[in-house]
C-alpha cells in the first residue's frame, strides 16, 4: 500500500467516525461557506525523481449559485521542499547565470488561484459529497537559500484542477471533509521554463492530492 492509499484510508476512516445531522452541501448549508484544507500530495512524471512528494495547504470559498450548484474559490500553495538531485544546482548557473555559494540546494513550491463549479450530492442521512472543477493560474516558485540571503524567482502557467470531496456536518455551522484532487498545468519545454529546467527537463505535472478540511457556514 503506497503513502497516497494510506492516507487516503486513514482519513476516510475518521470522516466515517464522526457524528452527523445533516448534509453540509445541500439545502441546509450556508448561502457562502469558508474553509481551510491541508494534506498530501504525490507526483507524478518525473517530477517526483526530482522532488519527491510534498504537502499543501487551500484556503477555498463556495458560493451557492443555484440549488446544489456552488461557485468554488481556492487560494493554494503546494510546496515539495530540496531538490533530490544534487546536479541541478549546476543548472541554476548554466541557464540562469546566478552565482551561489557551493552548497546552496533550490527548493521548489507552486502558488495557485483558480475558480470554477462545484456540485453537491447527498450521501446517506448524515453525510453529503460533492464534485468540482476549476481553471486558474499556477506560478512556480524556485527558491534558493545561500546564507541569510534568500532568491525567489516564478513562472506562471494556465493550470487545471479537479476534486471530489465528502462532508459531514459536526455542528451547526461546521463540517469537516475529506477531499482528493488533481491538479494540471501545462509548461514550455525550453530553457525559459523553471519547472522544466529545474526538474531536470520532466513532463509537465500531475499531482494528486489528498487532504482533510473544516469549513464554516457564513449564511
Amino acid at each position: 500500500m503506497t503513502v497516497l492509499q494510506r492516507a487516503l484510508l486513514a482519513a476516510a476512516l475518521v470522516a466515517a467516525l464522526l457524528p452527523g445531522a445533516a448534509a453540509a452541501v445541500d439545502e441546509a448549508a450556508g448561502q457562502e461557506r469558508l474553509g481551510i484544507r491541508a494534506g498530501y500530495v504525490q507526483t507524478k512524471d518525473g517530477l517526483n525523481d526530482a522532488y519527491g512528494d510534498g504537502w499543501d495547504l487551500t484556503l477555498f470559498f463556495t458560493e451557492k449559485l443555484y440549488s446544489r450548484i456552488l461557485l468554488d474559490v481556492r487560494l493554494g500553495a503546494i510546496y515539495l521542499g530540496e531538490t533530490l538531485d544534487p546536479d541541478l544546482n549546476q543548472k541554476v548557473l548554466d541557464n540562469y547565470g546566478i552565482i551561489l555559494p557551493l552548497g546552496t540546494i533550490p527548493s521548489m513550491r507552486y502558488l495557485y488561484f483558480s475558480a470554477g463549479p462545484l456540485f453537491g450530492f447527498n450521501v446517506g442521512s448524515s453525510s453529503s459529497g460533492y464534485i468540482s472543477a476549476g481553471i486558474g493560474i499556477y506560478s512556480v516558485s524556485m527558491e534558493f537559500t545561500p546564507g541569510v540571503t534568500t532568491f525567489d524567482y516564478s513562472d506562471q502557467h494556465i493550470g487545471y484542477n479537479g476534486g471530489l470531496g465528502f462532508s459531514r456536518r459536526i455542528a451547526s455551522n461546521w463540517s469537516l471533509e475529506l477531499n482528493g484532487t488533481v491538479h494540471y498545468f501545462g509548461i514550455d519545454e525550453n530553457d525559459n521554463d523553471l519547472y522544466w529546467v529545474f526538474t531536470s527537463e520532466a513532463d509537465a505535472p500531475l499531482l494528486l492530492g489528498v487532504a482533510l478540511g473544516l469549513t464554516v457556514d457564513l449564511r
